[in-house]
């Protein structure tokens, strides 16, 4: 400060103006008080063994606190209590056990083994009326209890000598896009759809959505009724025909194809090049009287392009016959081509209600088509198809062996079964009887057959969570609760592990 008197008597001394001379005085003593602060607030610091942090700094340290925690959190083994509440029936506990499988993909691969001598883990109660969205449990939870050998992913097969035709509406397109996807998407098939008129904004989003999942989508409007447009479709695929086109298909919007490798594979066993006229059968026989030997649409109509091209002479001809959809195209063919029917037996036409989980728990070959999954019998082939991106097709429906009477099928149950494993041969007839009159309720082109199984266990699939950063697939089985029991849940866990 005695440096600001001298300053201040000197400009005295140089009779400055009186404004001029205040204003200066103003700003050295602002300046002064500054330095002392300022000075005064360093040799406090620096007298401290470690510096405080500002507000800014120890929020930013907080949050990154937070992070780390939510972090280690992320990658900590536990529970998803927020899944477990959405497929457990509303109740305020399950009982609950987890398996993992951990998958080596190998280029050696053969085939996979039926038995995996692996048991199911012992259930434990998790409550799920907390405000808890997860509960940590131990690695050694979350540790493979098997490791398998699956083959490599093989890359989406090339289907652009396959045309598709489906007659539906707008509403019942959009919510088939899911499953199109599984099949169609990115493989380069054409999918034309033959809807009603109107409705453009929901065309469009149906139009957008299939690009952004790959499917090469075209939808064609028109006045006809769904019988017109489901025989249109003869005319609508030639139409859309290209220079690779070798096939066309006819399907419905709930014909599902588990694995479009293992078509593409089956048409390439038949020549392409004459006519032919590939599909399969009802499995209700009763239905035969009335519709005859022929193929059923919504297993898929696969008619080859030679084939396509002579009916084109004769659509108006055979568009008189006004019978049903499928019908109507086979009595067109008999009439008026050399074409005969051939019963391609992989795929499956499903006529039948009720509980179809014999057909899938059967342990056979993967469908090359299934139908009515979502009208007739329910079973998710959207939610079934997803472990395929880690084990591959040739993993989906594959029935192991976990114990004596224990087994998964993979994508569909995990079932107890104690007398399977002493003749696993014969599927179990679950469905129920025809309503069509003398209809035998076996359905013996399914055979050989077994009656239902009164005491088996079955945890159905509920939900499938896939985990992009990690690569894993989650599957929630459930048994729903029974006499005041709590639901059974079985988290089973499919990862990728890297070669030693």
């Amino acid at each position: 400060m005695q440096q600001f008197y001298l300053l201040f008597h000197t400009l005295q001394q140089h009779k400055l103006a009186s404004w001029k001379l205040l204003v200066l005085a103003a700003g050295l003593i602002l300046g002064c008080v500054v330095l002392f602060t300022y000075s005064s607030t360093s040799t406090v610091r620096s007298d401290r063994p470690s510096p405080d942090l500002s507000p800014s700094e120890t929020s930013s340290n907080a949050d990154s606190d937070a992070t780390n925690k939510a972090d280690s959190s992320a990658n900590a083994c536990y529970i998803d209590l927020n899944l477990l509440r959405l497929y457990a029936d509303n109740a305020s506990s399950v009982e609950y056990a987890r398996l993992n499988f951990g998958v080596l993909r190998t280029e050696n691969f053969t085939a996979f083994s039926d038995s995996l001598d692996v048991s199911i883990p012992s259930n434990r109660i998790v409550h799920l009326d907390t405000s808890a969205s997860r509960e940590i449990q131990t690695e050694n939870d979350c540790t493979a209890s098997v490791t398998i050998e699956v083959p490599l992913i093989s890359p989406r097969p090339d289907a652009s000598h396959m045309v598709f035709g489906v007659a539906t509406s707008l509403e019942k397109l959009e919510d088939s896009l899911d499953a199109f996807s599984h099949w169609a998407g990115n493989t380069n098939a054409q999918i034309i759809a033959v809807v009603e008129q109107g409705g453009s904004s929901i065309r469009r989003r149906i139009q957008q959505r299939a690009k952004d999942l790959g499917i090469r989508l075209t939808i064609t409007q028109t006045e006809d009724d769904r019988l017109d447009r489901y025989f249109s479709l003869i005319q609508v695929l030639y139409q859309h025909r290209h220079e690779s086109t070798q096939w066309a298909v006819l399907i419905d919007d709930d014909t599902f194809f588990p694995s479009m490798k293992n078509l593409v594979d089956k048409l390439a066993s038949y020549d392409s090049s004459i006519p032919q006229y590939v599909g399969a059968m009802t499995e209700d026989l009763a239905r035969l009287s009335g519709t005859g030997y022929m193929a059923y649409g919504g297993a898929g109509i696969f008619l080859s392009l030679p084939l396509l091209s002579s009916l084109q002479y004769v659509f108006e001809t055979c568009h008189a016959f006004k019978e049903r959809g499928d019908r109507m195209l086979a009595s067109c063919i008999y009439a008026h081509t050399d074409a005969k029917f051939t019963w391609e037996r992989g795929l499956y036409q499903l006529d039948l209600h009720g509980d179809l989980s014999g057909f899938f728990e059967s342990g056979r070959p993967l469908p090359l088509s299934v139908h009515h999954w979502r009208s007739w019998f329910q079973a998710d082939m959207v939610a079934l198809g997803k472990v395929s991106a880690v084990c591959g097709d040739e993993c989906l429906l594959r029935r192991f062996q976990l114990s004596k009477d224990w087994f998964l099928v993979n994508g569909y149950s995990v079932i107890q079964d104690r007398t399977l494993w002493n003749d696993p041969r014969p599927m179990e007839q679950t469905w129920d009887k025809s309503k069509y009159k003398g209809s035998d309720p076996f359905a013996y082109s399914l055979g050989p057959l077994r009656r239902a199984d009164p005491d088996k266990v079955s945890l159905r699939l509920r939900g499938v969570v896939e985990d992009e950063d990690s690569g894993s697939i989650r599957q929630v089985y459930v048994l729903s609760g029974a006499d005041e029991k709590p639901p059974r849940v079985l988290e089973v866990v499919w990862a990728v592990v890297e070669e030693d």
